[in-house]
């Protein structure tokens, strides 16, 4: 396994980013029963990653090729940094790039950290509590019920 690269998404990537975007919003849909609307998933604070402050876009790509991203924020009320969104394409799961690609942004911003999961996506359930589990006690996991 190889430690994917990790970089800021520039704003004139965000049309790639949306495209990314959508497909993962599509995996969580019929979890989270929502619709498209227009054949898009909406996503209302998707612009914020570039227009507010400690808010970072992220890439991880490996072999030059892009294979998922993370949307994380600073969270002022909760004084925690917040796992927005994370993916990594079906075609790189499993081998280990993602939890390294998960380890880096914790480690890269120390402190407490909320993050999320539908109770229903039990592959995210377990993928972050195995990344919980390596010594990331300051990580507080929410579970979400849909």
């Amino acid at each position: 396994m190889i430690a994917p690269e990790i970089a800021e998404i520039a704003t004139a990537e965000k049309p790639a980013l949306w495209a990314m975007y959508q497909r993962y919003a599509r995996e969580l849909a019929p979890m989270a029963n929502i619709q498209p609307v227009d054949n898009e998933i909406p996503a209302p604070d998707f612009d914020d990653f570039w227009k507010k402050p400690r808010h970072w876009p992220l890439w991880a790509s490996a072999d030059g090729a892009r294979i998922g991203f993370a949307l994380i924020r600073f969270m002022p009320a909760f004084d925690a940094m917040q796992m927005s969104q994370f993916y990594i394409v079906p075609g790189h799961r499993r081998g280990g790039c993602g939890q390294a690609f998960a380890r880096t942004l914790l480690a890269r911003h120390p402190g407490p950290w909320r993050i999320r999961q539908m109770a229903a996506n039990t592959s995210a359930v377990a993928f972050w509590r195995r990344v919980a589990d390596k010594g990331l006690d300051r990580v507080e996991q929410r579970f979400m019920v849909s």
